[in-house]
């Protein structure tokens, strides 16, 4: 893992020339991004253009084929298992599809990160969790199944449980895929209050315009494999690049 940089200390990722490809097609082709402390830094693109891709290079679960990726000025693109086991105390993920575990009730799903990776005693560990599915506005519900959720609840309950560990960095994958408009207005509204109520840095991947205008301090365009446009909601609504226009404005190529 490389050294620090003289980067400023308020950017909290910085991703240089990323590219990553699978059989001779390139997915990400020199992507090159900033993400300050305290943003909700939305991707946003349709299906296919390598958003997913590009969140799992930033959580540690691919490696670019070239560039390099910074978190807090120290290139962790090719950090190795250990490293990456210290990053991750600072990153937390919200799954598209929650990935709760059915075998374990609503406490054991937001209390599993506290009973691997700290100290805190039983009844410590059960009050944070109270406190952060309360965060979420699900009081009450600690021991029923994940089978017995809605999916908007299973969502909030994901979010809960990444939140528990206070991370620095929280990463949402489409996070309201398959929800009413209803309930993508509330995780809309959760993602916001996350932010700011735990102080963290937020990264979303989504094609749901809603979601990115509505939390979004910033905005970047990928569309096969590069970054086409990064700027303010404003911005982009009324961006004249025509791939960003017909996207905004849902028109069929």
């Amino acid at each position: 893992m490389g050294k620090n940089t003289s980067m400023d200390t308020e950017v909290m990722i910085e991703v240089k020339g990323l590219w990553k490809g699978f059989g001779g097609y390139w997915v990400l082709q020199g992507v090159d991004f900033s993400i300050r402390e305290g943003e909700i830094f939305v991707v946003m693109g349709r299906s296919g253009v390598g958003k997913s891709v590009l969140l799992k290079n930033l959580i540690g679960l691919m490696k670019p084929d070239r560039g390099e990726i910074y978190y807090k000025g120290l290139e962790i693109s090719s950090a190795s298992p250990a490293e990456w086991k210290n990053i991750r105390k600072e990153f937390a993920v919200v799954f598209q599809h929650s990935a709760l575990f059915d075998s374990l009730d609503v406490e054991g799903n937001v209390a599993f990160g506290l009973r691997r990776m700290t100290d805190l005693s039983e009844d410590e560990i059960k009050a944070r969790v109270r406190e952060c599915l309360a965060m979420v506005d699900l009081e009450g519900i600690e021991h029923l199944k994940i089978s017995e959720l809605s999916g908007g609840m299973q969502k909030r309950v994901a979010i809960a449980r990444a939140i528990a560990l206070n991370p620095r960095v929280i990463f949402y994958d489409e996070p309201t895929t398959g929800l009413d408009p209803i309930m993508s207005a509330v995780i809309t509204r959760l993602v916001k209050r996350m932010n700011t109520e735990i102080h963290s840095t937020s990264f979303i991947i989504t094609h749901d315009l809603k979601l990115a205008f509505n939390s979004a301090t910033t905005i970047a365009m990928l569309h096969d494999g590069k970054i086409i446009e990064v700027g303010t909601p404003e911005k982009i609504k009324a961006s004249e690049n025509p791939i960003v226009k017909k996207f905004v404005e849902g028109i069929p190529d």
